[in-house]
């Protein structure tokens, strides 16, 4: 008997769950939900707010989710579209999916702890990188979430400092002719950056302690109604530790030495110092400047490594080029590991779990050099010298505004070049002080 429409929503609900670890095999909680909604925004360049997910997984619907919200759900499935996953799911040979207004899997998540860190760590330290699509600060009309808008929404931004952190964002913003219940700006992505603002106000300001190529929310309910890019400049190479993906806290080495013998490494007991026993950790380093580069033409190369001292299955190293609209990424990883692996050329991105990547496995505490070669929004990854995966994408994503490296622990940069269309250089360095 074929499934039902519900039973499919049910199916793909299940496969969320698992691919994202929902829970750890607890069930979900509204932390996954924001995640996911974070994660369908930048893949899919869709936004869905945390109230309709919220009532996707209670089964809240008098007629079903819309098309489009499925649509999207499946896309971070790798799918094409709704029909699509149905007649790839229609012949599964699993056990139907009981349905009922309440339902939950009980064996949702049942990736072991580690699955889940590697993923998490993986999915979010790319999406960490504070890009979403721009929208600058128009309003984004048609969210729906319990909140009407009767006109005009203002949200502009300015910054205190020419470059360096911590700087001072100052938020000037309207919303008289919004209706809801409450209102937040959000500095990036990340939710844990959100702080209710009074609607009667108009000023409101914020401290960024990360530079990057950053989008500020103004958020009314849980829909975002505005968004506004704010490029906070580095000052040279910024490293950060996190004890969680959630980038909730970090550790900073501003003052530190961490540039020596011609690389760029945190050296082992600098970074014992600065997270005590943390048993877990990962790091990301950043250089945001204007590179007067467009991403539809440029030559990226890099050397880089993992460096042996947390103890995990499955380490891994993420490279990402940060435009005006979105990022570029290679994500290598230990072999044996390729379901881990990852890129991002454009709107065009694949993972291990539903593409072959046997390329992106390597020995990444071996010194490993990647190459990003684009012509004409066509794309070349080199992985060691040998060209590894093409992609031609169709989107505009402005000029590169930063460079950002994410490791599971720490690495170490050896080289980095980038240059434009015509071979010219815009930035280069190889560590030599």
């Amino acid at each position: 008997m074929p499934y039902t429409e519900n039973e499919y929503i049910e199916i793909c609900k299940r496969q969320l769950e698992e691919k994202f670890s929902f829970g750890n095999g607890h069930g979900h909680n509204q932390k996954d939900l924001e995640l996911l909604s974070n994660y369908i925004e930048e893949k899919e360049g869709v936004y869905i707010s945390l109230s309709t997910l919220k009532r996707v997984w209670k089964n809240d619907f008098k007629q079903g989710p819309r098309l489009a919200t499925l649509n999207a759900l499946v896309g971070i499935l790798d799918y094409s579209d709704w029909q699509d996953f149905k007649l790839r799911n229609k012949g599964a040979e699993e056990k139907r999916v009981p349905f009922s207004p309440r339902s939950r899997n009980p064996k949702t998540g049942l990736a072991s702890k580690g699955r889940k860190m590697v993923w998490v760590g993986v999915a979010l330290l790319i999406l960490a990188v504070f890009l979403f699509f721009t929208v600058g600060g128009r309003t984004l009309w048609g969210i729906k979430g319990d909140v009407s808008i009767h006109g005009s929404v203002v949200f502009e931004v300015d910054k205190t400092l020419a470059r360096g952190v911590p700087n001072t964002a100052i938020f000037n913003y309207d919303v008289s002719h919004v209706e809801a219940d409450s209102f937040f700006i959000q500095q990036s992505w990340n939710p844990w950056r959100r702080e209710r603002i009074d609607p009667e106000q108009k000023t409101i300001s914020s401290i960024y302690y990360e530079s990057g190529y950053h989008r500020a929310r103004l958020i009314a309910n849980d829909s975002v109604i505005a968004m506004q890019p704010i490029h906070i400049l580095s000052d040279g190479w910024e490293p950060h530790a996190y004890h969680s993906t959630s980038d909730d806290q970090f550790v900073h080495f501003k003052g530190e030495s961490f540039i020596d013998k011609g690389q760029l490494h945190l050296p082992e007991e600098l970074v014992k110092r600065k997270l005590g026993s943390s048993k877990h950790f990962y790091t990301r380093i950043s250089n945001s400047r204007k590179y007067g580069v467009s991403s539809d033409n440029f030559e990226f190369f890099t050397r880089v490594k993992v460096d042996k001292m947390v103890d995990t299955n499955c380490p891994w190293l993420t490279v990402l080029i940060v435009t005006e609209v979105h990022i570029f990424s290679v994500c290598l990883v230990l072999k044996g590991c390729e379901n881990f692996g990852y890129y991002k050329m454009g709107e065009i991105s694949r993972s291990g779990k539903s593409s072959d990547l046997s390329l992106s496995g390597v020995n990444v505490f071996d010194w490993q050099e990647i190459g990003i070669h684009v012509k004409d929004k066509e794309a070349t990854i080199t992985v060691n010298g040998r060209p590894a995966y093409f992609e031609r994408f169709r989107k505009d994503f402005g000029n590169i505004m930063g460079l950002t490296y994410a490791f599971d622990g720490k690495g170490s940069i050896d080289h980095v070049m980038l240059s434009d269309a015509n071979g010219n250089l815009a930035f280069e360095d190889d560590f030599e002080r």
